[in-house]
């Protein structure tokens, strides 16, 4: 089970590695940013600096209608390819 994804970007500090950048984009996985706690603790348990949090985040969604998946721009929870609505919360698995 993928329970994160996206890209990240790592520095060189005081001889040892640490993530400078890190995003959850993945139009794969579409990954929600609540999933940021996965990230960090798996970050953790290796002992790599990191940011409090991801620091650019995508906001993905799928659409009800058309099932398309989106990213959500400027708060605009509409879908770009069939105008419907967009739900609020994250809905990006497969339909069971």
């Amino acid at each position: 089970m993928v329970l994160s994804a996206g890209e990240i970007g790592f520095v060189r500090e005081a001889d040892r590695w640490a993530v400078s950048e890190i995003s959850n984009q993945s139009t794969g996985y579409c990954p929600d940013i609540g999933s940021w706690s996965e990230v960090a603790r798996a970050l953790d348990d290796v002992g790599l600096e990191r940011p409090s949090g991801f620091t650019h985040e995508v906001v993905f969604r799928r659409c009800s209608g058309c099932q398309e998946h989106n990213i959500v721009r400027e708060d605009d929870f509409v879908c770009v390819f069939c105008g419907s609505d967009l739900p609020e919360t994250w809905n990006v698995d497969p339909i069971a």
